[in-house]
């Protein structure tokens, strides 16, 4: 039967094909693999009398010569079509003029290749320095506790107070909290060995990141009596099990069914304010700011805030929030920064829970949860240990430490150089933004100049379609290429913005013998991992593919009608699309494919 194999740099190449070639190809690759024997046409005046042009498309083909196993049998001079079991090496598709011109130039020792399907499968690892060599081919699971050998200083270093981690995607920031917590731990073992409590909390944004937290975790802690010395646990569950273990267990309500109901009674009342913004003041000015009195609100800067408040206008703004407040107090219903606020009173009577915290995605806490935060680990040396980046917040809390007795001045570190995403990507992913500076959590603006990758691989793929059918073969035919190229199902993930998307994602790959199991599933169940982008976040993948980067979807139409017509809010949503997007992109280790139907998505079209 006959077998196919690639050149590396083909993979590269690829890359730059355009969509109906790149299938196109697929569909030959697919074809050897099945034991098809596509017309091999000779080249006329070639160096090689081997190479070989096979057709791709019309007015495409691509340069075929046996593979190196071949190339030392008897007989060098035959025509390799005629051998039964003959291997081929595809170095490149062209042209059909650029094809024949290159194949008459081809020296008979070409390119060392690797082989794909049957015959092996092709590593599409990105090169690096020789200090992360061992590691980028070490398995997957490894890599993703592995901590770069000059970030080891950052993790064991004694510090007097709390102490701030900032950088970009790929910086290593989620490593290094895993690396301080395990520190943590296991100084605390040896400091406090008849005191088996959890003194250690790593806590972090959302449930999948925390999961893989502590999956890893386990990894780094095998003794379980110092691995049970570390609390893992969302900021929400924190606050969750504070406020339960000391009255009735709350029902929680997410920002957006609030702002609709609001909404719905503000309109009733003849409020000339939407539900959006009387949320968005509560939360983000009331909660943030911890004001328990008209006069206190009345003063108060509104910081963030462009619409303007006359004094007698936030006194209504005040009686109408304390109202539906109470309506909510009524029914037993909690927003999660309320939940925080008074698991934070409680703690402030009940005393500390542990000696240290390590907080994960810190860009995203409300001011809030970092009272409670505050509240949970009593202030001293080696306190707080924070990481994040401001450029990846997708929620619209701004904080300021110091306002909330967090000093980190003198004590802060900016990584500045990536290692965990290739160069490629985070040039293709950096201009989504659409920003060059973000707030910091000091105060200070928060820029990435200077920030680069020591990663270098194939650039992101582009894929539009003409309908939703196409873009999942499309995407099924891409899946099935990175697994082929030996990547483990594990270390791919497949996402989109909304469920609906997810769901036909699933569909279509379990439809082709793929399986599948949600972002958020922890495990080592061998499944490629589906689900929406905000699942994605602080998570780490070999090949990451974004389906539905459509203008129609992203931004989705519900994030900009929740602005009801707000322009703040709707500039919020914006930016806050851009972040997700820019956040699902720097999964990726090594490949990001982005597809979409019709016309792209704004968010990656208006900035380049």
């Amino acid at each position: 039967m006959s077998a196919f194999a690639i050149a590396p740099t083909f993979l590269s190449d690829f890359t730059h094909l355009t969509p109906d070639v790149q299938l196109s190809t697929l569909a030959v690759m697919r074809a050897y693999q099945a034991g098809e024997r596509p017309d091999l046409e000779s080249v006329t005046d070639a160096a090689d009398p081997r190479v070989r042009i096979v057709g791709i498309a019309p007015d495409w083909s691509g340069v075929v010569v046996p593979a190196p196993a071949d190339d030392d049998r008897e007989g060098e001079d035959e025509d390799p079509g005629t051998h039964p079991e003959t291997r081929y090496r595809l170095l490149t598709v062209l042209p059909h003029e650029e094809a024949l011109r290159f194949a008459r130039r081809l020296l008979p020792m070409g390119p060392e290749i690797v082989p794909l399907g049957p015959a092996g499968p092709i590593d599409p690892r990105p090169s690096g320095p020789p200090e992360l060599a061992g590691a980028l081919r070490a398995p997957f699971r490894q890599w993703q506790v592995t901590l770069h050998p000059d970030q080891h200083r950052i993790t064991e270093a004694h510090y007097n107070g709390a102490v701030q981690i900032t950088g970009g995607p790929g910086t290593g920031k989620t490593v290094i909290a895993l690396h301080r917590a395990a520190h943590l731990a296991e100084r605390d073992a040896a400091a406090h060995p008849e005191d088996h409590r959890e003194s250690v909390l790593l806590t972090t944004y959302n449930r999948a990141l925390a999961q893989s937290l502590a999956d890893r975790l386990d990894q780094l802690l095998p003794d379980p009596d110092v691995r049970a010395r570390v609390r893992v646990a969302t900021i929400d569950g924190l606050a969750r099990s504070v406020v339960q273990a000391h009255g009735v267990p709350p029902r929680l309500i997410g920002k957006d069914e609030l702002a609709r109901r609001w909404r719905a009674v503000a309109m009733a009342d003849g409020l000339p304010f939407s539900g959006r913004f009387l949320v968005d003041e509560w939360e983000q000015v009331i909660l943030a700011k911890g004001l328990d009195l008209l006069p206190e609100y009345i003063r108060c800067e509104r910081s963030g805030r462009v619409q303007h408040l006359a004094p007698e206008h936030r006194r209504q703004v005040w009686e109408t929030i304390r109202r539906y407040v109470g309506a909510m107090r009524v029914e037993g219903l909690w927003s999660y920064p309320q939940l925080a606020a008074e698991a934070a009173r409680v703690l402030g009577r009940s005393g500390p829970l542990f000696r240290h915290a390590v907080v994960d995605e810190a860009q995203d806490l409300h001011p809030a949860q970092w009272r409670m935060v505050r509240a949970a680990v009593p202030e001293g040396p080696d306190d707080l240990f924070i990481v994040g980046d401001p450029h990846q917040r997708v929620s619209d809390n701004r904080v300021s430490l110091a306002s909330l007795g967090i000093n980190v001045r003198g004590r802060g570190h900016r990584l500045r150089v990536s290692y965990r995403v290739t160069q490629e990507i985070l040039d293709w992913s950096m201009p989504i933004l659409g920003r060059r500076a973000a707030l910091g959590m000091d105060d200070d603006a928060d820029t990435l100049a200077g920030y680069r990758s020591l990663l270098r691989g194939p650039a992101p793929v582009v894929r539009g379609c003409a309908d939703r059918a196409e873009e999942l073969t499309a995407l099924g035919d891409w899946v099935r290429v990175w697994l082929e190229a030996g990547v483990d199902p594990t270390e791919i993930a497949v996402a989109g913005r909304n469920h609906w998307v997810v769901r036909g994602i699933a569909k279509e790959l379990t439809a082709r013998g793929i399986p599948t199991a949600p972002l958020e599933e922890s495990g080592d169940a061998e499944a490629v991992r589906v689900g929406t982008m905000h699942r994605l976040k602080g998570q780490e993948f070999r090949c990451v593919a974004l389906v539905g980067v459509s203008d129609h979807l992203l931004p989705p139409k519900a994030a900009i009608e929740s602005a009801d017509g707000d322009q703040v809010a709707l500039e919020h949503a914006f930016q806050q699309e851009r972040t997700l997007l820019f956040t699902a992109c720097t999964r990726a280790r090594d490949a990001l494919y982005v597809s979409h139907v019709g016309r792209p998505s704004r968010l990656i079209t208006e900035v380049r």
